[in-house]
């Protein structure tokens, strides 16, 4: 029995050209720089405009040190399923 990926059967049906992958590339890019300057641009005048916050409290600081700390538990903790073969290609 054989499999066609579906975008093998695509190909058959629409010819792409390279002229319209790069101009697709080409959009993408300009929208990605776009996106990044104005996130820039509000970062740098947003402070600018709004008023000075209050420091969070401790335990919301120590949050992210205690997410650090679970995930290193569970990254080096043995697992608990049993031995199983891999099998590489």
């Amino acid at each position: 029995m054989m499999i066609v990926h579906p975008s093998d059967q695509r190909k058959d049906l629409v010819p792409a050209t390279s002229s319209s992958k790069t101009a697709n590339c080409a959009c993408m890019v300009s929208y990605s720089v776009l996106i990044l300057a104005l996130l820039t641009l509000s970062i740098l005048l947003l402070p600018l405009v709004l008023p000075p916050l209050p420091p969070p409290p401790l335990l919301l600081l120590l949050l992210p040190v205690f997410i650090l700390v679970v995930l290193f538990f569970l990254a080096f903790s043995p697992s608990t399923l049993p031995n199983m073969p891999v099998l590489t290609s």
